[in-house]
């Protein structure tokens, strides 16, 4: 069992935590935090699920995505380990809204038609829970950025079956990203 203490604490959603991973400074640790209405987190199981079928499909690249690292228990309850965003410099990297609300979305429109191929050429389904807040923009060098989602991955729609078939995925990922565009970058 992992112990995670409150100065590994980063920051929380809805309905789960992020901690420093103690052990590891380059993992960070999920899991359903305290007080929260729900003993089990349907984003976690859904997210832990998708995370599971992408690297069985053999998903190479993690660019846009933290890499996944299996589940674990905590003091704190249950959880799963994820690669920790961090910029060149080393710093933990910043909400990609941080950057909007500075730069604007113009300033980013290269790196979002990268991410937008990133999920289209892989067929990864992300659902509504995409927005500015739940994606960091990592700092590669003082030009060069990346996209990564951290909260929103895989599909909350009940008839997912279409998602297995490439042609219907990148109808969904289409549709979902206009929406995205439509709602936090325009």
């Amino acid at each position: 069992m992992i112990i995670l203490k409150d100065e590994d604490f980063i920051a929380k959603g809805n309905e789960r935590a992020c901690y420093h991973h103690p052990e590891d400074n380059s993992k960070t640790i999920k899991i359903t935090f305290e007080n929260n209405k729900r003993k089990k987190s349907k984003q976690s199981d859904k997210e832990i699920k998708y995370y599971k079928e992408l690297i069985k499909r053999g998903v190479k690249s993690w660019k846009h995505l933290p890499e996944f690292f299996g589940e674990t228990k905590t003091n704190k309850g249950d959880g799963f380990i994820i690669e920790l965003i961090r910029d060149y410099d080393g710093s933990v990297s910043k909400s990609f809204a941080y950057y909007l609300k500075e730069n604007g979305s113009k300033a980013y429109e290269k790196e979002l038609a990268i991410y937008k191929q990133y999920f289209l050429d892989n067929c990864i389904i992300f659902n509504y829970g995409m927005m500015p807040k739940n994606i960091l923009l990592r700092k590669n060098s003082e030009t060069d950025f990346d996209l990564v989602l951290i909260d929103g991955l895989g599909d909350v729609s009940h008839f997912t079956l279409p998602n297995k078939i490439p042609y219907f995925a990148r109808r969904r990922i289409t549709r979902r990203w206009d929406k995205f565009i439509n709602k936090y970058l325009k």
